[in-house]
């Protein structure tokens, strides 16, 4: 580190995560008076391990976020935290009681946080820049800290509570859904002849319901006995014109204007079909149309759009009958006639 980043350093003010010590509570008597992180077999060519009685380097008793990003060093009654091995860049230190640092990013406030947390702070006090104090109030909220020194704004609590949701989602384990139980199929009795034509899915339907069971052959039979092609009942030519008028109070006014030209267009160019098929079209463009609405919003037609779909039909011109090409006619024979 250069003089001049020196010097810039010393301008910044300190910025501190000091714990709150509760008089009720048990607090370590040092830095070494942490949780150590737990026994983790050497890996090959790594240093032995201390013998016993002997002190254990700083980073020992490190959480693993901590040793992996960062260089750890007791001196002078404080740990200090380097971002490279030369030690020339420092990041942050450590006291028994508060960790402090002259930078304010959010990498830096993280460390400072995993930090306390290792140490089982539960309640922290923030000192230093305002940026500071609002990040660190941020971020250690949503890390189920309390912490003081900062006055949040609503902002700053929809932040905390987002982050936490997400920390929460990210850590949730769903167990697998059960399997579903067979119910088995009804016997074949006299009082249930229909059960031995019902497939096993509608026969586990038909006794959660409670309901006797009714054959396949009857499915898809309108109430006047007349099948439909689907298997389902059909819509009458009444419950197309409802559908019409119902999408009608629903649609937007660019909705209900595309509707009705559409409508028309069905009864100008569908001359083979029939009132009734021309109305079940309608109402399968009217359904469309609400779908199309709730799920994408009111329909905007542009005026050459609105001009296109209220002009009227240009009419048509009646087709000329063809008439007969005129015959030739044909040139008598000569007449004889018998002198006398």
């Amino acid at each position: 580190m250069g003089i001049a980043d020196r010097m810039r350093d010393a301008a910044r003010p300190t910025n501190t995560i000091e714990e709150v010590r509760e008089p009720s509570r048990n607090q370590p008597q040092s830095l070494h008076g942490a949780s150590p992180a737990p026994a983790v077999a050497p890996a090959p060519g790594a240093s032995p391990a201390p013998e016993k009685g002997a002190k254990k380097p700083a980073y020992a008793s490190e959480p693993e976020a901590i040793t992996k990003n960062y260089y750890v060093e007791d001196k002078g009654g404080e740990r200090r935290y380097y971002d490279d091995y030369k030690q020339q860049n420092l990041a942050m230190k450590a006291t028994d009681t508060s960790v402090s640092s002259k930078r304010e990013d959010l990498n830096t406030i993280k460390a400072m946080l995993e930090v306390a947390s290792a140490r089982g702070w539960q309640s922290v006090d923030v000192k230093g820049s305002a940026d500071f104090k609002r990040e660190a109030w941020i971020e250690g909220q949503a890390r189920g800290l309390d912490v003081r020194g900062h006055r949040p704004s609503d902002p700053d609590r929809q932040e905390s509570d987002r982050r936490r949701a997400e920390r929460g989602m990210s850590n949730e384990v769903r167990a697998p859904a059960p399997p579903t139980p067979v119910t088995p199929a009804a016997p074949v009795t006299p009082a249930n002849p229909a059960a031995s034509t019902l497939d096993p899915a509608r026969q586990q339907a038909t006794q959660r319901a409670g309901e006797p069971a009714k054959p396949d052959h009857a499915k898809g039979h309108d109430p006047h006995g007349k099948p439909d092609h689907k298997g389902e009942a059909k819509a009458t030519p009444e419950d197309n014109r409802k559908t019409v008028r119902e999408a009608q109070r629903e649609l937007s006014p660019d909705g209900r204007t595309m509707l009705a030209a559409m409508s028309s267009a069905i009864d100008r160019q569908m001359n083979k079909f029939t009132s009734e098929t021309k109305a079940e079209m309608k109402a399968y463009v009217a359904g469309e149309l609400v779908k199309k609405e709730r799920a994408e919003g009111p329909i905007v037609l542009s005026a050459e759009q609105k001009q296109a779909a209220t002009a009227p039909e240009p009419k048509q011109q009646p087709a000329r009958a063809e008439q007969p090409a005129p015959s030739r006619a044909e040139p008598e024979a000569p007449r004889r006639s018998i002198g006398r």
